[in-house]
């Protein structure tokens, strides 16, 4: 019994020693990014953490040497992990926006009453224009078509066929 003691425990002790010699690196650096996107009245919320881990053992010659050479074996791994993704409606935004297309619909009613209403003047001023007008023509027709007292009626030419 004592001797299986004995083994064990030598060959535990030189597992552990052979492992010393054996160190391992662990970097691991997180980084977390938040973006916040405005689309309307819509807030698209969006946490995404970054993980670049390094894992790397530095491996040493078994020798009892001081200063040895020894060479670094590692690993690289990148892993993006989604912690929020949401979207939320911004309800005072949405109230702005629902105020500001009412406005707008009533700025345009307005306006098109106001087009109406000039285009009716100017309809009305150009038929006032147009009946002052053939009133001159048919004063002037009048005025050339008089003939004095002593002088004969124009007659009208007729083509011959």
């Amino acid at each position: 019994m004592k001797k299986i003691t004995l083994t064990l425990f030598t060959l535990g002790a030189f597992i552990f020693t052979a492992q010393a010699q054996e160190n391992k690196t662990i970097k691991e650096v997180s980084t977390v990014k938040r973006v916040v996107k405005k689309e309307g009245s819509q807030v698209i919320v969006k946490e995404v953490e970054n993980v670049e881990k390094e894992k790397g053992t530095v491996i040493v010659a078994g020798t009892e040497e001081e200063n040895q050479f020894f060479r670094e074996d590692s690993t690289k791994e990148d892993d993006q992990n989604v912690l929020v993704d949401e979207v939320s409606i911004d309800e005072e935004n949405e109230a702005l926006v629902v105020a500001e297309k009412k406005r707008q619909e009533e700025e345009m009613i307005k306006s098109q009453a106001e087009a109406k209403a000039k285009v009716e003047a100017e309809r009305k001023i150009l038929e006032q224009q147009a009946k002052d007008r053939l009133d001159a023509l048919e004063k002037n027709r009048k005025k050339l078509e008089k003939r004095s007292k002593g002088t004969g009626k124009l007659k009208k030419k007729r083509k011959n066929n």
